[in-house]
């Protein structure tokens, strides 16, 4: 006698969808589950994430670009030096030598030279590179920085922090541009606090 199936009766095949939810994707090439944030997930939705060698040539690009400044401060730091009065060899200054205006020039140069250099900064490193995700530098190199999880650029003041929390670090270890050395998601120390990454993108 034939077995009667029960048409309300599931197979295997047709068992209701795991309640937790869908496993996560799997990464490329047998990485992992590429979780929101990390180095895969990245890759798969934004584009390759950038090394080590091209970030710090971009890194490179924008120290010189700052360096600007230096020029009029330079010009300055020698109008101050020869603005010096002469002295004899008692320690006294001797009459008729000297420039108070020369002085006066060289360090309203010498400020100037420090506050351009530090304008250049600003902008490119934070209002420019928070806006479009590009420095100069980056943009020279062909990168980008975006949100780990959302691969748009991060804001002027994540960016900012990012800046300040780099800067901190690497004064007193000098370790968080050499952090993505190591780490699985390429990130320096700075990215990770800010959930930023950096990827490649087509040089324009």
């Amino acid at each position: 006698m034939s077995e009667t199936h029960d048409p309300n009766q599931q197979t295997p095949a047709q068992n209701p969808q795991n309640p937790y939810g869908a496993p996560p994707v799997a990464a490329p090439y047998g990485g992992g589950p590429a979780y929101p944030g990390s180095k895969a997930y990245v890759e798969q939705h934004f584009g390759p994430v950038a090394d080590f060698g091209s970030r710090a040539g971009a890194l490179i690009i924008d120290s010189l670009l700052s360096l600007i400044g230096l020029i009029p401060f330079l010009i300055g730091v020698v109008l101050l030096v020869v603005s010096i009065p002469e002295t004899d060899s008692y320690g006294s200054t001797i009459d008729g030598t000297g420039n108070a205006g020369l002085a006066a020039t060289g360090g309203i140069l010498m400020g100037l030279g420090f506050l351009l250099g530090v304008a250049i900064m600003i902008w490119n490193r934070i209002f420019r590179m928070g806006r479009t995700g590009q420095s100069i530098g980056k943009k020279v190199m062909g990168l980008k920085l975006i949100g780990e999880q959302t691969g748009q650029p991060i804001g002027a003041l994540q960016t900012f922090l990012r800046e300040l929390l780099s800067g901190l670090i690497n004064q007193i270890i000098y370790l968080s541009y050499l952090w993505m050395l190591w780490d699985d998601n390429k990130q320096t120390l700075a990215d990770k606090v800010v959930h930023s990454t950096v990827i490649r993108v087509p040089k324009s």
